[in-house]
């Protein structure tokens, strides 16, 4: 079944610098604690974590919206399929940025989606303190 996961995370940044961090597809590791590396070859990205590596494709990277879209091919944490993660960036004020990250996914076992939820929310909300922290050490 098709499920969908909206998460909004604030970031005490301006938007330009968090948007310098996700814009290339790059160095998800840097602002991202479970992934241990990160290579782009063309359009793909391959993040490496603990439980192996994430295989993606980028499908969107708009400099005016500011808006990141990608699709996950291959990953081993969480129990889901055909996923698709969309990132975009809302100005709140001169120091403050929006952070609207969602994903829709295929789930089998509707009985895993409050975990999977959780998990997801959790892993956001780190990448999220995450790019925070890396735009204000890049001032």
């Amino acid at each position: 079944m098709k499920k969908e996961i909206k998460t909004t995370n604030r970031i005490d940044a301006p938007i330009d610098q968090v948007w310098e961090h996700l814009r290339t597809g790059e160095n998800v590791n840097s602002w991202l604690p479970i992934i241990t590396s990160c290579r782009l070859e063309g359009n793909n990205r391959i993040c490496s974590t603990e439980n192996g590596e994430l295989e993606e494709t980028i499908l969107k990277s708009d400099d005016d919206t500011k808006t990141f879209q990608y699709s996950i091919e291959k990953q081993n944490m969480f129990p889901i399929e055909n996923i698709l993660g969309t990132m975009k960036l809302n100005e709140v004020g001169q120091d403050q940025t929006d952070l609207h990250w969602d994903i829709s996914f295929s789930l089998e076992d509707e009985s895993l989606f409050t975990a999977i939820k959780e998990g997801i929310e959790g892993v956001y909300q780190m990448g999220a303190a995450g790019l925070e922290q890396l735009s204000k050490t890049t001032v």
